[in-house]
């Protein structure tokens, strides 16, 4: 069964939301996370601050999670 994956971004000015939508047979969560991985880098705090932590994209934009569909 073929299923889609969403994995939503917000940019790092607030207003810009990008969806990343990825078919997929497998598990979703585990796709989700392989993604995340390759395309992301973890930051425990964010010039000093840790409630800006997260998994930022190269290009600054943040994880906010995904969904299956």
């Amino acid at each position: 069964m073929k299923s889609l994956v969403i994995i939503v971004l917000l940019s790092t000015n607030g207003v810009d939301i990008q969806k990343v939508k990825l078919k997929h047979h497998g598990n979703c969560d585990a796709i989700a996370e392989a993604w995340t991985d390759v395309n992301m880098t973890y930051y425990p705090e964010v010039n000093g601050d840790a409630k800006l932590q997260g998994h930022y994209t190269h290009d600054g934009k943040l994880l906010l999670g995904w969904t299956c569909q």
